[in-house]
């Protein structure tokens, strides 16, 4: 990465250009991914190079502008869509048969930090065809050289200035045709937008292209009349592909999962398998948050930064509180912030693309993870802890929250979980009653009480076959003391394990030991866990040779 200053510009103004790769194509670390799904990787810039999947049509629009602009007929284009959704990489493609084709490629890109700049963003451009400068006629000349700060001359008629950029790129473009490329124009300054759809109208009849890339369509570009590509989220088989190409061999459930997340994001598809891997593909069924890497963090955190701290809070309530409603989100957010916070809040969230128009549905799932990942510990547990004071009449939603508003131990906390677990139970809701006990566990503190709950929920974890978070749960009731009859639950679920990795030779002499083991230590030839309320979820042993049923009993 490096940065090119203009030693003759304004004080302070630079044009940074990061990790510049051919002629002008530039790519940004937390850019999207060089391919909407990729397969392969290749040199060239230290990149993943992936053919892009699912963009067909796409990509044979912008490559017959690029190739019209090459034979003499320009035109300008505005390509649309979410962030990560493959914009740049669509771009990156055209910018690399552009140049192997003769054309030169200039870029500029909308920095955040100079939105608010004139000519921040025609200041970049006009750098790269500084040779051409001394060319315009003087009035032109000067009137650019005065909007770009490169003169102490008051700033003329914007129309001067845009004839000026327009004679700038035309004459460069009669050298060589020209791609102009504009990214992240969402965060351009309003002048140069203004100049550069005056120029975008006017280049029909020459070897000239502009493409201007932006997450969404505001007034400040829908005003110049451009056409406009829009990409939209991958299809389900596409996103399939992707997600199987980047991470083959994912188990169904964990397969599932990053595919409802990703929602057709190809950067979501790329990046979610690598945050996954440190912590294991089981555990991505829990009910919590999906981890992210920091590059899909800044992604879909980048916009929120700016808005108003009422919106902010919002925004976060929203995220920790899975499908509450817009007024639970404003009680908690008045008790958390300690003043009266109205539906306001959420214009600016829904100004800015981040919610739906009715304001609490973000508009890209990851966006739920992003907010809490980008929030400290401190202020997820307080925003968990207002939505639990706003959730009176609630108890299981109640409950969860203040589990999460809580960083140790907590008995009580504990026991609101536990209860909470057999209330799905009664629902049949064995999924969130498992996820309940493991809560439950991590918040006990005496080892009998978390020996009891670990083991509940390996058995229910049996239950529902998911064999690999019994397994986990089991290791940890095991590193405990356990006592004499949760030693046998713990073996009992073992063998239950064993049934179905081993064979049922393997289980049954694993049976031969534990009735052994129960003679010994308790005198009694049947488990002293029966007559338990947990005995009836609990895996038993007989004659049958059929497998193992959803409630751990034998069927023949």
């Amino acid at each position: 990465m490096h940065t090119i200053a203009w030693t003759a510009s304004r004080p302070g103004f630079q044009v940074a250009h990061q990790g510049r790769c051919r002629r002008g194509a530039r790519f940004r670390e937390d850019a999207e991914p060089s391919g909407a799904g990729e397969a392969h990787r290749n040199g060239g810039c230290g990149m993943h190079r992936r053919a892009l999947l699912g963009r067909d049509t796409e990509r044979r629009t912008l490559a017959a502008l690029v190739e019209q602009g090459a034979a003499g007929s320009g035109g300008a284009t505005v390509i649309t869509g979410a962030p990560g959704i493959g914009k740049s990489a669509l771009v990156a493609e055209a910018v690399g048969a552009a140049e192997r084709g003769g054309t030169r490629v200039i870029t500029a890109v909308g920095v955040q930090s100079e939105e608010d700049l004139p000519c921040a963003g025609l200041h970049q451009l006009v750098h790269q065809l500084r040779e051409g400068i001394d060319d315009l006629p003087d009035r032109q000349r000067t009137a650019l050289l005065a909007a770009v700060g490169l003169v102490d001359e008051a700033v003329p008629d914007l129309y001067l200035v845009g004839l000026a950029a327009l004679t700038l790129l035309t004459d460069s473009a009669a050298k060589a045709p020209l791609l102009v490329i504009v990214e992240d124009a969402h965060w351009m300054d309003r002048a140069s937008l203004d100049v550069l759809g005056f120029v975008a109208r006017r280049i029909e009849s020459d070897p000239l292209v502009l493409v201007a890339v932006t997450r969404r369509l505001d007034d400040r570009l829908s005003s110049a009349g451009l056409p406009v590509l829009h990409l939209g989220p991958l299809t389900d088989e596409v996103s399939g592909e992707v997600l199987d190409a980047v991470a083959p061999g994912l188990g169904q459930q964990v397969r599932r999962r990053l595919l409802d997340e990703a929602a057709g994001n190809p950067l979501a598809l790329t990046e979610l398998p690598v945050a996954l891997q440190s912590i294991g593909g089981a555990y991505a069924l829990n009910p919590g948050p999906l981890p992210l890497t920091a590059r899909l963090e800044r992604t879909f955190t980048a916009r929120v930064s700016r808005l108003p701290a009422d919106t902010r809070a919002v925004l976060l309530l929203s995220a920790l509180n899975g499908d509450g409603t817009m007024d639970e989100c404003l009680a908690a957010a008045t008790l958390m912030l300690g003043t009266t916070v109205g539906v306001g809040a959420f214009q600016a969230a829904i100004d800015a693309g981040l919610v739906e128009a009715q304001g609490t549905a973000f508009r890209h799932p990851l966006m739920r993870s992003a907010m809490h990942h980008a929030a400290t510990a401190a202020e997820r547990q307080a925003a968990h802890a207002a939505l639990a004071a706003a959730l009176q009449r609630q108890p299981d939603r109640q409950a969860w929250h203040r589990a999460a508003a809580t960083a140790g131990p907590d008995e009580r906390v504990a026991r609101d979980l536990d209860s909470t677990a057999g209330r799905a139970l009664r629902r049949g809701g064995v999924a969130a009653a498992l996820a309940a006990l493991r809560r439950a566990a991590e918040l006990t503190k005496a080892p009998s009480a978390r020996a009891d709950r670990l083991l509940r929920a390996a058995e229910l974890a049996l239950e529902s076959g998911q064999g690999d978070v019994a397994t986990h749960l089991l290791t940890q009731a095991r590193s405990l003391d356990l006592s004499v009859p949760d030693q046998g639950r713990a073996a009992w679920v073992s063998i239950a394990l064993a049934e179905g990795t081993r064979g049922e030779g393997a289980a049954t002499a694993e049976l031969a030991e534990l009735a052994a083991f129960r003679r010994v230590h308790t005198g009694r030839q049947q488990p002293p866990w029966r007559s338990s309320p947990s005995a009836r979820k609990t895996p038993r042993a007989s004659s049958c040779t059929t497998k193992t049923t959803a409630r751990g009993s034998r069927s023949c």
